[in-house]
């Protein structure tokens, strides 16, 4: 730990703030410069050792980060140090990533500030370049494709909207409607617990292109978007979620668990583990492009 969350006490951090802690540059050591190549072109770039830093920041130096555009390192968790009598933090302690470290399922949501529209575009994009070079059959391509395309519906909805900080990102980088990737960090109490996979079933239900599959297709295409962040195998919660009253989100959670089980006993738990990687593929290399955009 960062020697700034201060000394141990019998197993426990000490609460003195006011005990000097001597640095530990956590973040400041950095490899020899890396040649990369971006398209035809050739650039260097310096990669830091240690993925993660410790920053102190107050109102004022937030404010002045704000102005200076700095996406190399990303805010992913806040331990407030100072309140004012409103409660609200003063100073702080920022613990920031390496713009291509991914420590959680979160992370995959943070980076390059992106509308969702244009992430579920590449996300298809990716899918359908997978299901071709694995040679599958077009309408097994074409779901695996749909899938991607309906796989992140739920981040539509006003609290993850909120709890990702997406109107802060839109209007700073100037990006119309909702956002698939924010700059973080996350505001838990905000999200409430919702999980938009969950959310996004009822938008993949309602499309034209799903409704085009196959019955058993269908099936494995709401599987894969409830599925993309390992969950629904076979539990989901449906905490947080509002487009439904709480007896048919209940009712959802239950299909969900029971399209599991069918597919399982139909694919197998490596073969159904197997389509669900397909996605998740897809979907994290849609992330990697838009950060490429960025770095280019």
């Amino acid at each position: 730990m960062d020697a700034r969350f201060g000394g141990m006490n019998d197993g426990l951090l000490k609460d003195n703030s006011n005990d000097a802690s001597p640095t530990t540059d956590d973040g400041n050591e950095w490899l020899p410069p890396i040649l990369i190549s971006a398209k035809d072109k050739k650039r260097t770039i310096s990669v830091p050792v240690i993925s993660f830093r410790v920053l102190e920041r107050s109102e004022e130096s937030d404010e002045a980060m704000e102005e200076k555009k700095d996406d190399d390192w990303r805010e992913s968790l806040r331990f407030d140090l100072k309140r004012n009598d409103d409660g609200e933090a003063t100073r702080w302690l920022s613990i920031q990533k390496w713009r291509d470290t991914s420590n959680t399922e979160n992370d995959r949501a943070e980076g390059r500030p992106q509308a969702l529209a244009k992430h579920l575009c590449y996300a298809a994009k990716r899918a359908e370049e997978i299901g071709k070079r694995l040679g599958l059959p077009d309408d097994y391509t074409t779901m695996l494709a749909t899938a991607a395309r309906l796989h992140d519906e739920g981040k539509r909805a006003g609290n993850w909207q909120r709890a990702f900080r997406a109107e802060r990102d839109a209007k700073k980088f100037k990006i119309d409607g909702p956002l698939a990737k924010t700059r973080g960090p996350i505001n838990q109490a905000v999200l409430g617990g919702y999980r938009h996979e969950f959310g996004s079933l009822p938008d993949a239900k309602d499309d034209a292109g799903f409704k085009q599959l196959p019955g058993k297709l269908q099936d494995l295409a709401l599987h894969l978007v409830a599925a993309h962040h390992g969950y629904a195998r076979p539990l989901i919660a449906t905490a947080g979620c509002e487009d439904a009253p709480p007896s048919a989100l209940e009712e959802r959670a239950r299909e969900v668990a029971l399209r599991f089980a069918r597919l399982q006993k139909r694919w197998g738990p490596w073969g159904l583990a197997w389509w669900e990687a397909l996605l998740r593929a897809a979907d994290v290399q849609a992330s990697r492009d838009n950060d490429k955009r960025e770095k280019n």
